[in-house]
């Protein structure tokens, strides 16, 4: 199988980068596909990141936390931290 990175940022999915296809044996091949990946990188592309794009202001966008390692991960009880 044939693979293909693709590289979009994770705010606004605009392209930042699109690697070559990686072959196979079966490269050519009639019916023969290939495999997209999509890496998200960085937050927001030039046009999405400041507010004077006229369009969505992704720099100052209010995203939930996942609460995986964050400062707002932390639960209290009342016997203190656990792990």
């Amino acid at each position: 199988m044939c693979f293909q990175l693709v590289e979009l940022y994770s705010a606004c999915r605009c392209l930042y980068y699109q690697h070559a296809v990686d072959r196979c044996a079966a490269y050519g091949q009639s019916g023969h596909g290939i495999q997209r990946r999509t890496l998200l990188v960085g937050y927001a592309c030039s046009d999405h990141s400041s507010s004077r794009s006229g369009g969505y202001d992704y720099a100052h966008a209010q995203y939930s936390d996942s609460g995986y390692h964050s400062s707002r991960s932390h639960k209290s009880s009342s016997r203190g931290h656990y792990r």
